[in-house]
């Protein structure tokens, strides 16, 4: 009786589903309001932290905020970025819809500066 249960138990450890992470998901948006009332995603294998990013861009005095929240690689949790009038940072949690607060802190994405320079370069200039 001993190794049916046992038996019972294994199979129910390799075939009940695994759950993927949901986190909220935007990009380009000012409200943190705006971004959480989108239908969060469920992240991908591999991608297992939330994450929001806040990009704070000032252009002829003029401050200019924007949140990009969705799914990231723990690796790709690190660093800061401060360059000229751009300051963009990434904060990391791993529990269910954990980024539903906006970026407090700054720590950054080297891909989410590129991105945030590239967009105020197409867009102001």
């Amino acid at each position: 009786m001993k190794t049916v249960l046992a038996l019972l138990f294994m199979i129910y450890l390799f075939t009940t589903p695994v759950v993927p992470l949901q986190c909220y998901s935007c990009t380009s948006e000012t409200s943190n309001k705006v971004c959480n009332a989108k239908p969060p995603i469920n992240c991908t294998s591999g991608e297992d932290r939330c994450m929001v990013s806040k990009v704070t861009t000032e252009i002829f005095g003029q401050q200019i905020t924007t949140l990009k929240k969705g799914c990231i690689k723990s690796a790709e949790c690190t660093g800061t970025i401060n360059i000229l009038f751009i300051t963009t940072g990434t904060e990391c949690c791993k529990t269910n819809l954990c980024n539903v607060n906006g970026s407090a802190s700054v720590g950054g994405s080297k891909l989410m500066l590129i991105a945030s320079f590239l967009y105020v370069t197409f867009k102001f200039f």
